[in-house]
C-alpha cells in the first residue's frame, strides 16, 4: 500500500515490469521487493517443497527474496531496483546456470589512504572527518545509496519537501551531503566478498570488480537482526520490523492495511507509531517485556536527563499508540503465524519471565503482513576473518570486539566503529566515527582544524551521554533471554535449507565439541545467509552438549565469500594476470 506523505511524494513516472507473467505497476525508484509489496504481493521464491518465501530481512542478508530477472537467477529483490518492461519471476530452490557468462571487466586496482566499510552514521561520519583532515577515502556500501539502515533515504526519484522532514531524515540527509567530498570515492552497491590484509580487500558489484589496497581499514558494518524460530516464521508477509522500516521510509510503502508488531526493543515502538501515522492498521504491538511498569518510572526520569530528545520522541510514539488504541501486549509474544500463499493470522500470548509461553493465554489476530523485531546481532565476520579479537558478553549474548576507546582494533591498521563492534545505537555510531576519524586523521600525521578538534571533543561527550542512555534504555526493555522457547520441534530453524528445530537436534553426537562439528554433518549455516539466522541455535546446542560457555569461537567460522558472490568473480583473472 502506497502512503500518503506529507514531505515525501512518489511522484515518479509509472514502471510496468511483469511478475511470472503478471502485468504489473510500479515507480521509478522502487526496488522489485517494495513494488511487489505495494501490489499485495509477498511471495518471492520457492523451496524445494515448493513452500512459499517472501522478504524477511530487507537488507540483503537472508537471500530469502531471491527472483530472477530477465532471465538471471538468483537476484536480490529488496536490492534490485525495478525498470521498464523488466520480467521478474519465482526463483526456485536451485538456479539454474545461465547458458553464456558475462565477462567481468579485468580488476581495478585502488590504492588509498583509507578503506571505510559501510555507509551508515559511523562509516560516512569517519570518512567525512577523515577527508576533511585531507586524507584520501574509498567508502564501500552494499546499498544503493548511503545512509544505512538508520538513516534510510528516500528514493532519489521522489520529491521530498526538506522542511517537512523529520529529524531522523535530516540528520541523515545532513550526514550524507557531508561525505560528497571530492576527497571521498564512493562505491556504492558492492560487495566486499574478501579480505586478505589490508593490500588485498577484494570488492565487486554486478558489472566490476575493485582490488583495494590501503593503510588503514574502517569496519563500520553495522547489524543485522536476530531471527526468532516461531512456528511459521517463513511464511510470505513476515519479515523483520528493519525491513518492513526500510519500505515505508525509503519507498513509502506500508507492508500491508492490517499488520502486527511482536518482540523486544523500542525500534517495534516507532515502527508501529509510524505505521499508524500512515493510516495502517496496527492491530497489536506485542513487547516480551514490561517497559511501562513502575519500577521503570525512575529510570525514564534517567533517560530524560541523557537524552531529553529521545526520550520525549518516545512519549510521542506511546501517545499515536494511544490514541489509535493499539493493544500494547506487555509481557507477549507472537507464538504462532498461519495462513497459506502468505501470513494470514498471527497468534499471541502472554511469556513467563522465562520465556514460556502461558497455557490458555493466547489471542489470534487476523493480519496481511507481521514485523518481528528481537534485537540485534553484529556484522562482524569481516573484522573476523582479518583476524580483530572478540570477547563474548554473556549479558548481551553476543560477540563484541576488542577495541581501545579510538576504535583500534586488536590488528594494526584495523579500526572498528558502531554497531559492527557491539549494539550501542546510531547516536553512539556516529559519535565513534567521528572520534575514529580523528584518531587515524592524527596517526597519519594530517592536521586537523579547530572545528575538527571542537567536533571530537563533542563526539567525546555525547559517547558517553548516549551509552549512558543506552544501558538505561536496556534496562527498562529487560525481558526474557529468548533462544527456542517460542518454536516446537517441528519449527524450521534453517531458513536457507529448510531444517526443522528435531532434524538439526537430531544430528548432534555426545562427542560432537564445536558448532562447526554439527554443521558439517546436518549442513545448517551452509545456506546462503552463512549461519546469520541459525548459528545461534547449532552454539546453543553444543554448549549444551559440552557443558562449556559461549565464547569467541564458539559460533561457525566466517569465511570468504562473505556473500553469494558468483564464482566467475572469484576466479576471474587478476589485475594485469591474463593467463588463461
Amino acid at each position: 500500500m502506497r502512503i500518503k506523505n506529507k514531505a515525501i511524494n512518489p511522484d515518479s513516472k509509472k514502471v510496468a515490469f511483469t511478475f511470472n507473467g503478471k502485468n504489473l505497476l510500479g515507480i521509478q525508484g522502487d526496488t522489485i521487493a517494495s513494488a511487489l509489496i505495494d501490489c499485495g504481493i509477498y511471495s518471492c521464491r520457492e523451496t524445494g517443497t515448493g513452500n512459499k518465501r517472501g522478504v524477511f530481512c530487507g537488507m540483503g542478508v537472508c537471500n530469502e527474496c531471491a527472483v530472477g530477472v530477465d532471465g538471471r537467477e538468483g537476484e536480490l529483490a529488496c536490492m534490485t531496483y525495478i525498470t521498464e518492461n523488466m520480467k521478474v519471476s519465482t526463483q526456485g530452490q536451485y538456479r539454474k546456470m545461465p547458458e553464456v557468462q558475462e565477462e567481468l571487466p579485468p580488476e581495478e586496482v585502488l590504492v588509498t589512504d583509507l578503506l571505510v566499510i559501510g555507509a551508515g552514521p559511523a562509516g560516512m561520519s569517519a570518512a567525512a572527518v577523515a577527508a576533511e583532515a585531507g586524507q584520501n577515502v574509498v567508502m564501500v556500501d552494499e546499498r544503493g545509496n548511503a545512509g544505512g539502515q538508520y538513516f534510510k533515504q528516500p528514493s532519489k526519484y521522489f520529491s521530498v519537501f526538506e522542511r517537512r522532514l523529520d529529524k531522523q531524515f535530516q540528520m541523515g540527509r545532513k550526514l550524507i551531503s557531508r561525505v560528497s567530498n571530492p576527497r571521498i570515492t564512493k562505491l556504492p552497491g558492492s560487495t566486499i566478498w574478501g579480505t586478505f590484509g589490508l593490500h588485498n580487500i577484494q570488492i565487486s558489484n554486478s558489472s566490476q570488480r575493485w582490488k583495494i589496497e590501503s593503510k588503514n581499514v574502517l569496519i563500520a558494518t553495522g547489524a543485522f537482526e536476530k531471527g526468532m524460530p516461531i512456528p511459521g516464521w517463513t511464511l510470505p508477509g513476515v519479515m523483520t520490523t528493519g525491513a518492513a522500516q526500510t519500505f515505508l521510509r525509503s519507498y513509502q510503502v506500508a507492508i500491508g492495511n492490517n499488520v502486527a508488531i511482536s518482540g523486544n526493543g523500542p525500534l517495534n515502538l516507532q515502527m508501529a507509531a509510524e505505521l499508524v501515522k500512515a493510516g495502517v492498521n496496527v492491530v497489536a504491538l506485542a513487547e516480551t517485556s514490561k517497559p511501562l511498569g513502575f519500577r521503570n518510572a525512575i529510570r525514564s526520569m534517567q533517560l530524560f536527563y541523557y537524552s531529553p530528545k529521545l526520550f520525549i520522541d518516545g512519549i510521542k510514539y506511546m501517545f499515536v499508540l494511544g490514541r489509535a488504541r493499539v493493544p500494547f501486549m506487555q509481557g507477549a509474544a507472537t507464538t504462532a503465524f498461519m495462513g497459506g500463499a502468505s501470513v494470514e493470522q498471527v497468534r499471541i500470548s502472554k511469556i513467563s519471565p522465562h520465556g514460556i509461553p502461558l497455557p490458555e493465554s493466547h489471542r489470534d489476530f487476523d493480519v496481511d503482513s507481521v514485523a518481528l523485531g528481537f534485537g540485534f546481532e553484529p556484522s562482524n565476520e569481516i573484522a573476523r576473518s582479518l583476524g580483530c579479537s572478540h570477547s563474548f558478553d554473556s549479558k548481551a549474548n553476543m560477540l563484541t570486539a576488542d577495541r581501545d576507546s579510538f576504535g583500534r582494533s586488536s590488528v594494526s591498521g584495523v579500526w572498528i566503529a558502531g554497531d559492527s563492534s557491539g549494539i550501542a545505537g546510531a547516536q553512539v555510531a556516529m559519535s565513534e566515527g567521528i572520534i575514529a576519524g580523528y584518531a587515524m586523521s592524527l596517526d597519519n600525521k594530517y592536521e586537523l582544524s579547530p572545528m575538527q578538534i571542537a567536533e571530537y571533543h563533542k563526539a567525546l561527550r555525547t559517547r558517553k551521554r548516549n551509552i549512558k542512555f543506552q544501558k538505561i534504555l536496556w534496562r527498562i526493555f529487560s525481558g526474557p533471554n529468548l533462544h527456542l522457547q517460542l518454536s516446537s520441534h517441528d519449527t524450521v530453524i534453517c531458513r536457507c535449507l529448510s531444517l526443522t528445530r528435531e532434524e538439526i537436534s537430531a544430528d548432534l553426537q555426545p562427542d560432537m565439541r564445536s558448532a562447526g562439528a554439527l554443521k558439517r554433518v546436518n549442513r545448517a549455516g551452509m545456506g546462503k545467509c552463512q549461519g546469520r539466522y541459525c548459528s545461534s541455535f547449532s552454539t546453543q546446542l553444543i554448549s549444551e552438549n559440552t557443558d562449556e560457555p559461549l565464547g569467541e569461537y564458539s559460533g561457525f567460522a566466517p569465511a570468504v565469500p562473505y556473500k553469494p558472490t558468483a564464482i566467475g568473480v572469484i576466479a576471474y583473472p587478476a589485475a594485469g594476470d591474463y593467463r588463461k
